[in-house]
């Protein structure tokens, strides 16, 4: 968003209204460019040529920012691989053979459940960690120290730092972290940053020595090149950030346009992280809600609340259960940011609604909404016309409130038919639509017997 945010100024500015400041209407914007630029993963700067030097450190696949497909110069050994979801953009490179091609791969899903595993091994064993990335620079001798460290301030190089990389059902998965020395001239390509070397390491001033969020890349090595490949950042549960953001304004475009985000905390088993990113997966588009792994995995990863659901729906087993879940689960329904155990939250949320909403089917009578033959929605917006708030509750007598609405809603849909016979009266008459409506504003629907256009009224 960054570039475009500035053409945003005179637009707020007439919102607002009156004469604001374009100066603190430019800070917010930037702001919440910044805060769009993390939650996507992308940086939305305007078309540009750059050039960078990889550096994957023995890996096949690196990230990129945002190429464009079809505009890399021809280079030996490097190949843009096209996004599946957003096709005219590349967010991998691969830049190197992953051996022999495999005759088969596992389907998507399964590849996406086994990364989500592998990936909470990598957690487990303290392989994502700050510690970890200055134990493998404190492993090198001096000499080779320094080099990275002169490979990492020169902005054109992107030097990756390999955690995992393995060959599993036909896919390459692999973990990596970039490594940045921040200067002026660093851009910022909205991704986390950690800061490596802070006073307790350093036991004076810090060095702007920093390593993006750990990024999943997986790809399926039936082809050489690859032709698909999945990317995913990796957030930990220390890098939670503002709540205060309208999230569900954001959600459609974040998971249309951005990478995917998987959280991490201590509580997140393996099979809750696997199931977590087929459900990003499926979410930004890479799988469809037909794959039979979304309701295995949640099956298996939320066992307690999938048993609930059969046990209160009558489901006649375990993947049924799983599948009435994912009815629930189309739209993600919580920020990234604010960690793991949100995750979790809506899911065992989305649990209680799906049986909620059974209950309703099979019993409609019991609820009042059902009764009078409107949306619950409609009814509690309508329940304040016929009882009162008590701390915080409606006091009421459901049978009352039940004959009191009836009778409200009849009578709304008398006048509405009265209008509507009173509107193709006086059309018929002569009257215009536009004009009928008018007159109507102005009168009784039951005066229409007397009324008729003045030409025709006056003749």
């Amino acid at each position: 968003m960054g570039h475009w945010s500035e053409s945003l100024i005179d637009e707020v500015a007439r919102q607002v209204g009156g004469n604001p400041d374009r100066s603190r209407i430019m800070e917010i914007l930037g702001q919440v460019g910044r805060e769009i630029d993390t939650l996507s993963g992308r940086s939305f700067h305007a078309a540009r040529r750059t050039t960078s030097t990889f550096e994957p450190n023995g890996l096949p696949f690196v990230e990129i920012p945002d190429l464009q497909v079809g505009s890399m110069e021809p280079v030996d050994g490097a190949w843009p691989i096209p996004d599946p979801v957003n096709p005219e953009l590349a967010a991998v490179l691969q830049v190197a053979s992953v051996a022999v091609p495999a005759a088969t791969a596992a389907p998507i899903a399964d590849a996406l459940w086994i990364s989500g595993q592998l990936l909470a091994e990598a957690s487990q064993k303290g392989w994502l960690s700050r510690d970890s990335v200055l134990r493998g620079l404190g492993a090198v001798d001096p000499e080779q120290r320094m080099g990275i460290m002169r490979r990492a301030m020169d902005p054109t190089v992107r030097f990756s730092i390999p955690i995992l990389g393995v060959a599993v059902r036909g896919w390459w998965i692999q973990i990596s972290r970039r490594l940045i020395w921040v200067t002026s001239e660093t851009e910022t390509e909205g991704r986390l940053l950690e800061l490596l070397l802070d006073e307790e390491v350093t036991g004076s001033k810090p060095i702007p020595l920093v390593a993006t969020e750990p990024v999943l890349i997986m790809a399926p090595m039936t082809r050489q090149p690859a032709d698909w490949a999945f990317t995913a950042r990796v957030w930990t549960n220390g890098v939670q950030q503002s709540n205060n953001r309208p999230w569900a304004k954001l959600a459609k475009a974040i998971h249309g346009h951005g990478i995917p985000t998987v959280t991490l905390d201590p509580e997140s088993t393996p099979y809750k992280i696997a199931c977590q990113l087929i459900l990003k997966g499926y979410w930004h588009g890479y799988i469809g809600g037909n794959e039979p792994a979304l309701a295995n995995a949640l099956a298996i990863a939320y066992r307690p609340q999938v048993e609930r659901i059969k046990r209160e729906t009558r489901a006649p087993n375990l993947t049924s259960a799983a599948a009435t879940l994912l009815e629930q689960l189309v739209r993600p329904g919580f920020d990234p940011a604010q960690g793991a155990e949100a995750t979790r939250r809506y899911v065992r949320r989305k649990a209680s609604i799906a049986i909620k909403e059974h209950k309703k089917r099979e019993s409609p009578d019991r609820y009042p909404w059902t009764q009078v033959g409107i949306s619950e929605r409609r009814y509690y917006k309508l329940l304040p016309l016929f009882a009162q708030k008590v701390n915080g509750r409606y006091e009421l007598d459901q049978t009352e409130v039940v004959a009191r609405m009836k009778t409200h809603l009849d009578h709304l849909d008398n006048m509405r038919e009265v209008r509507a016979l009173a509107l193709g009266l006086l059309q018929s008459r002569g009257f215009g639509e536009a004009a009928a409506r008018k007159w109507l504003q102005r009168h009784p629907p039951q005066d229409a017997v007397n009324a008729w256009p003045r030409a025709q009224h006056s003749s």
